[in-house]
């Protein structure tokens, strides 16, 4: 690279699935660290409402992990961890509703259920917890977070006043919401929602059409969905007088979750990796850097929705220093190139990768980590790289 580096940092988010935002750190860190020995690198897992949220925001604030009893997007016991710091809970939603929870073949979000997020929620509520902040990103679910509130004590009924069980493929039958038998704590509650992206709940880039066939959503369950939204989202502006329901950013994240708690229990709903940058103190991390190296499994238009890589993309820009994103998989180039984000590399790309062969399975941990290992020091050993971007 052209000029002195003395200084990188990392800040990535999960290869989901494959590996974790810390691994992905300390894999790159070692890679450059062979590459420049004299280079200080600084490592940090980020997240952006996601997996991997609670561990980066809990680190920061001293909190211990706690365990309680769940169920998963399909309804199945498990437990679940969440964090906690005085009279804060740190909770990540996929922890009990997550897509990564269901195998493919059994992922139905007409069905999935995020009633376990509110069992944590009431777990911590009886442990004296008042302040939560709530990572809503990787999510099975569309049932619009009714699941979460059945755990809260709310009960949803149809025209004739029956209780309808919250899932996404009864949402156009909810006509009335109970609030009559909630836990005592709920309205005294502050909830801060960590959203991975800012997608409004209906339309083309909403929870349903957006997001719903990567949960395993056919084109008629996407339809389904979509309606069962309308209506529920009409409900919600009669009950609450806001005429923008249905175009509130952030809304339509982990499928309708953001919105209810917003409109219902008056939760903030900010940016996830925002929230996650600021709690490290990320502006002054790096504002003595000469590079900056994120990334994700995935990078697509989804990623200016809100995810990582655009996050920490944005504040390098800021400050004037380059920032490098890896991926495993990249898509919407023209789009992301639209939106600035240039400077993406995949580290499956044949053209980095003279000693591994295609043959390989790129979801295997140990191949992904050689692979990023790899990716990483050809980019810094290439010239047009520093031409570039340095």
């Amino acid at each position: 690279m052209e000029g002195k580096i003395s200084k990188i940092v990392v800040a990535c988010d999960s290869f989901k699935g494959t590996l974790s935002s810390t691994e992905i750190c300390d894999i790159t860190k070692e890679a450059i660290n062979r590459y420049c020995r004299d280079c200080k690198v600084v490592a940090i897992p980020v997240a952006d409402g996601g997996e991997g949220t609670t561990e980066a925001i809990a680190r920061y604030h001293g909190a211990k992990t706690v365990e309680c009893n769940a169920v998963d997007p399909l309804g199945r016991p498990i437990k679940a961890k969440y964090a906690i710091s005085n009279d804060l809970a740190i909770v990540e939603a996929a922890e009990a509703c997550g897509l990564t929870l269901v195998p493919t073949e059994q992922r139905n979000p007409r069905r999935a259920t995020s009633r376990g997020v509110g069992m944590m929620i009431a777990d911590a509520m009886s442990r004296g917890i008042s302040r939560f902040v709530i990572g809503i990103g990787g999510t099975a679910t569309i049932d619009a977070g009714t699941g979460l509130l059945e755990a809260l004590g709310y009960r949803f009924r149809d025209s004739e006043g029956n209780v309808v069980e919250g899932c996404g493929e009864t949402l156009g039958k909810i006509e009335t919401i109970d609030s009559t038998n909630i836990l005592p704590r709920v309205e005294c509650a502050e909830f801060t929602i960590a959203c991975d992206v800012d997608s409004p709940l209906l339309g083309p880039t909403g929870a349903a059409r957006m997001f719903g066939p990567q949960k395993g959503a056919t084109p008629a369950d996407v339809e389904l969905l979509e309606q069962g939204m309308g209506r529920f989202a009409r409900l919600l502006a009669e009950i609450t007088g806001r005429r923008d329901v249905a175009r509130i950013a952030g809304g339509g994240a982990a499928g309708g979750i953001g919105l209810t708690l917003n409109l219902l229990l008056g939760a903030s709903l900010k940016r996830g990796v925002d929230m996650v940058l600021e709690t490290i103190g990320f502006d002054d991390l790096i504002s003595d850097a000469d590079l900056v190296i994120t990334g994700e499994g995935k990078i697509d238009a989804q990623t200016l929705k809100g995810k990582t890589p655009a996050g920490v993309a944005e504040a390098a820009g800021r400050h004037g220093i380059p920032c490098i994103i890896l991926a495993g998989q990249i898509d919407d180039r023209e789009q992301l190139a639209a939106a600035g984000l240039t400077n993406i590399y995949s580290i499956n790309d044949p053209a980095i990768l003279p000693q591994h062969p295609a043959t390989e399975n790129q979801l295997d941990p140990s191949v992904a980590a050689a692979r990023l290992a790899n990716a990483v020091t050809v980019l810094l050993a290439q010239s047009e790289i520093g031409r570039e971007s340095v």
